[in-house]
């Protein structure tokens, strides 16, 4: 009995330390910042800044964070040509954000930033691009990666300061499935 709960513990011991060394790796995610770490100064590289706004209790919200966020060329192509940023709704702290100090609205449940970066339509999930030259844009509800691409590199490659959206649409291929 005591032989075979040693080779147990050893089996066990090596397996913890050895299985996760062939384990396949985990898959990539998109490395969202928080609020706070780009508030004070948004990106000087002219990077256009990304934002998901998300809540809790948001199941359309976990669902992009499972297939979306999580998609390959989606990674990919944030990880290169965007700054990324998560945005809770409901977050209680203020955030100071371009010289302007948010709240969050305990009457409304909702945090000031994510009303003006929604301008006021309280969809989540909601993704947001901010250009570096530009209006930002709101893109209400869950999206699918391949239709995410053609807004992804509309504004990634900075073809929205060359071209207006239904140019760059007319001769877009996508390539994302």
């Amino acid at each position: 009995m005591r032989k075979v709960s040693i080779w147990f513990l050893l089996a066990f011991f090596y397996g913890a330390i050895l299985l996760p060394a062939f384990a396949p790796a985990g898959k990539k995610k998109v490395q969202w910042q928080s609020v706070s770490a780009i508030a004070k100064q948004l990106p000087a590289d002219g990077k256009p800044v990304i934002v998901d706004v998300y809540t809790d209790w948001c199941t359309y919200c976990k669902l992009m964070d499972a297939t979306t966020w999580q998609h390959d060329s989606v990674v990919q192509y944030i990880h290169a040509n965007y700054v990324p940023v998560k945005l809770n709704a409901e977050r209680k702290d203020s955030v100071l954000w371009d010289g302007e100090v948010f709240r969050y609205q305990p009457k409304y449940k909702v945090h000031q930033l994510a009303v003006k970066l929604l301008r006021g339509n309280m969809v989540y999930p909601s993704t947001v691009i901010i250009p570096a030259k530009g209006e930002w844009q709101v893109i209400p509800g869950a999206i699918k990666p391949k239709d995410l691409e053609l807004v992804l590199k509309y504004y990634g490659s900075r073809a929205n300061e060359q071209m207006d959206f239904v140019s760059y649409q007319r001769q877009f291929s996508g390539k994302w499935e």
